[in-house]
């Protein structure tokens, strides 16, 4: 049998095992919460995303003169005004960093 092996641990090598395996252990942890994190976003700008196209769609079903829609999220903000001059008008602005 291997000499090395029937040697106990020093307290450096057992001290190098519990942090490689508590590193190991953590670096487990940050992914799964990263992975979490990551799902939960996304479930909210679908949510978001069904809840304005609704309301958009109600929105369209009704008799308006003029309508403004203004909207600001991550992207930016948005500026759209439908009706009174019988076209469309869409602007894009990027909010200043």
């Amino acid at each position: 049998m291997n000499e090395a092996l029937a040697e106990p641990l020093t307290g450096y090598q057992v001290m190098a095992v519990a942090v490689a395996v508590a590193g190991a252990a953590a670096g487990l942890v940050r992914a799964w919460v990263a992975y979490r994190a990551r799902i939960q976003e996304e479930r909210e700008a679908t949510t978001r995303t069904t809840a304005r196209v609704t309301w958009l769609i109600r929105l369209a079903e009704t008799d308006h003169d003029m309508v403004r829609i203004v909207e600001r999220d991550r992207d930016g903000h948005r500026e759209v005004e439908l009706g009174g001059r019988g076209v469309a008008k869409a602007e894009a602005v990027e909010e200043a960093a």
